[in-house]
């Protein structure tokens, strides 16, 4: 729907990386396996571990000065977009509404969780109609026709669908449900798994191989591949790019990110860790780029 308002009234998208509301795509499918079983978006994230919203916007006032915009009419509505926006000095004149003309079964909770957790406006009425619209007269006339006792042409996959959707509902309520499940802490001695375990690290990083390190489940909660950077094969970095989430970080000392010219990734950081990323770079032997930085 936005996209069809720009088409007709003109306008630009901005396209920022940040699935699921900036926890990535990983978590973000998480997160849609925690709605199955009854959370709603805003729950699903704290148990995951991360608020509800952690988009940042610090790259956009760049963009839009680059692109010489000087004032924007933002079409939203979530007021936490408004105020992030404005609080990083956009001149943000008017807001524009974007609302869907009712719900449906399959995203009503989200949207009502949008309202009620997320202060979403504009919506109206909207959520106040039968949710079913159209698809609720057709459902209907499938019950009509099961109860005469004739065969829905779609029965056999609906069958599954709802086979393969307890499948995932008992799987996470085992996996990520248990109450009693605590995660991952440090012994009195400083070590999750023992000395030996941190030794044993140590020792595949020297030879070249992956290590997975887990973050401490009160921070990020998640793991990362590590490994040493002078030792990095074509092979090895097919594995990481194939098995992660694809981002490949190395750790570089600031006079050497001067010396390549790399500036930092936003100017005002949102990021609650504070991490100093830098902005993103592909390097190729084309552009007389070496990968080994």
């Amino acid at each position: 729907m936005s996209l069809e308002y720009i088409h007709e009234h003109g306008g630009a998208v901005i396209y920022l990386q940040q699935e699921g509301r900036g926890i990535g795509l990983a978590n973000k499918v998480a997160a849609y396996a925690l709605q199955d079983v009854g959370m709603d978006t805003v729950e699903a994230n704290h148990h995951l571990g991360f608020p509800e919203d952690c988009r940042q916007y610090g790259v956009v006032p760049s963009i839009l000065a680059d692109m010489e915009i000087e004032s924007i009419c933002l079409i939203t509505n979530n007021p936490r977009k408004l105020d992030r926006l404005t609080a990083l000095g956009i001149n943000v004149k008017d807001t524009i509404p974007m609302v869907v003309k009712r719900s449906n079964p399959h995203n009503r909770k989200y949207l009502q969780t949008k309202q009620d957790r997320m202060n979403h406006r504009n919506f109206g009425e909207m959520l106040s109609l039968d949710p079913r619209g159209v698809n609720g007269v057709v459902e209907d006339a499938i019950e009509a026709l099961k109860e005469e006792g004739t065969q829905h042409p779609h029965s056999v996959a609906e069958d599954y669908i709802n086979e393969g959707e307890e499948m995932a509902a008992a799987a996470i309520s085992a996996a990520l449900l248990d109450e009693d499940q605590a995660g991952v802490t440090a012994n009195s001695d400083g070590y999750c798994f023992g000395r030996k375990s941190v030794e044993d690290a140590v020792t595949a990083i020297a030879n070249g191989e992956i290590v997975v390190v887990v973050d401490d489940m009160d921070r990020e909660n998640e793991g990362d591949f590590i490994m040493a950077a002078d030792l990095c094969t074509p092979e090895t970095m097919a594995t990481i790019v194939r098995y992660s989430s694809g981002v490949i970080c190395i750790g570089m000392e600031g006079e050497r990110m001067d010396e390549l010219k790399l500036p930092a990734m936003v100017i005002d950081s949102e990021d609650p860790k504070e991490t100093a990323f830098s902005v993103t770079v592909d390097a190729a032997g084309k552009h007389g780029t070496s990968i080994w930085l």
